[in-house]
């Protein structure tokens, strides 16, 4: 049987939940059945994965989409003449399905991964969803809004969870979390890691406010420690994150350490993961603390897919404000380090199949099985 030629379009590979995701599957794709290649509108890379299919395309898209950057999509899938273009995110799905259109070549596939999408990003949609094959999403958070705002039928919808590779992200023995706690200089501390770059999104202006609350009222532990393990993404936001840290005066109790790579063994060493954010997908952090046997802190919007059980698998914030997260770092200080590790252990125990990658991987090759008419292609 011929292998089916699918060709992946993202716009990079920095740090981020859909960049590791879209290699988890490239990498998981059998590779008797599928061959597999990548076009970047640039070629930043802050994951370090081997990519199947030699290296990628680029199509210099740096600062935004342009008519030239656009004609180079259109040369490379002429090139590549792909069965499938499965293409990620706001205009590279607007651009891949103008490709497909454009040169007939390939079925469009479309990935949606976060929640609050730009009208930009919604005009996308609703005026080119019948230039698809298959849309996929990984939430149904996302689902709905597709539906609500963009007018997009739900059975025109795949939900997809994404898969965690559980050979990375899994329980550390003693011996090693004392490694790697010595290594972070965790000892005797209760670290919290906020894992992903410094942004609105992600909220870490909230949690700055929340420990400076604490430390006003007397109230921060000596023990806490709160790491922020990202890129600041956009820069000034980064920048002003960090004046932030600096003039709330701290001290040792938050720490900015920037990428972390692997930050597999950070997540796995950590009392909690701390992931107050205003919008999510089906955020890549909490699973993995979760496949990690670390129990996470989350806001609500951070768990519309129903992650965390509140008590039983991790905590909830009542929402994205300081006094929120503040109530929420509060109640996990006071659990017992049993406690804490019980809800870590419940939250692995809940994460082990519903989020392995084989399973991810299962269901978008069923996808793909569908847009081609080629049912043979999902069998075992």
């Amino acid at each position: 049987m011929a292998r089916r030629r699918i060709l992946f379009f993202i716009s990079t590979l920095e740090q981020g939940g859909a960049e590791r995701q879209m290699m988890e599957l490239m990498r998981g794709l059998d590779q008797e059945r599928f061959e597999t290649r990548l076009a970047l509108c640039n070629r930043r890379d802050h994951l370090g994965y081997t990519l199947p299919g030699g290296e990628p395309y680029s199509i210099d898209a740096t600062f935004g989409p342009t008519p030239a950057s656009f004609a180079r999509l259109v040369k490379v899938v002429r090139e590549v003449r792909p069965d499938i273009i499965h293409s990620y995110m706001g205009y590279e799905n607007l651009f891949a399905r103008l490709a497909a259109r454009y040169t007939g070549i390939g079925k469009a596939v479309a990935s949606v991964r976060c929640t609050q999408m730009p009208r930009r990003d919604v005009f996308y949609e609703r005026a080119t969803h019948g230039m698809i094959d298959a849309l996929i999403c990984n939430s149904v958070g996302i689902r709905d809004e597709l539906h609500t705002r963009a007018g997009i039928p739900l059975s025109h919808i795949d939900v997809i969870e994404n898969g965690v590779d559980q050979e990375r992200f899994h329980p550390i023995d003693e011996a090693e979390r004392a490694r790697v706690r010595a290594e972070w200089k965790m000892e005797g501390r209760l670290a919290l890691i906020v894992p992903g770059r410094l942004s609105k999104q992600k909220n870490q202006v909230a949690i700055v406010r929340a420990l400076s609350s604490m430390k006003r009222a007397g109230a921060l532990p000596p023990e806490l420690l709160v790491i922020f393990a990202g890129r600041g993404s956009p820069p000034l936001h980064g920048e002003y994150v960090r004046r932030m840290v600096d003039q709330a005066a701290l001290g040792d109790a938050l720490r900015l350490v920037g990428i972390v790579k692997p930050i597999e063994k950070l997540v796995a060493g950590a009392d909690g993961v701390l992931l107050p954010s205003h919008y999510e997908g089906l955020p890549n952090a909490v699973i993995e603390s979760m496949s990690c046997a670390t129990a996470p802190i989350v806001s609500p919007a951070a768990n519309t897919d129903a992650l965390v059980d509140d008590g039983v698998t991790g905590l909830v914030c009542e929402g994205t404000d300081p006094e929120s997260i503040e109530r929420a770092i509060r109640r996990f200080v006071a659990l017992s380090p049993e406690a804490r590790a019980l809800m870590g252990q419940r939250g692995y125990e809940a994460a082990r199949e519903r989020f392995a990658v084989r399973r991810m991987v299962a269901r978008t090759v069923e996808v793909y099985a569908r847009v081609l008419g080629d049912p043979g292609l999902a069998a075992p």
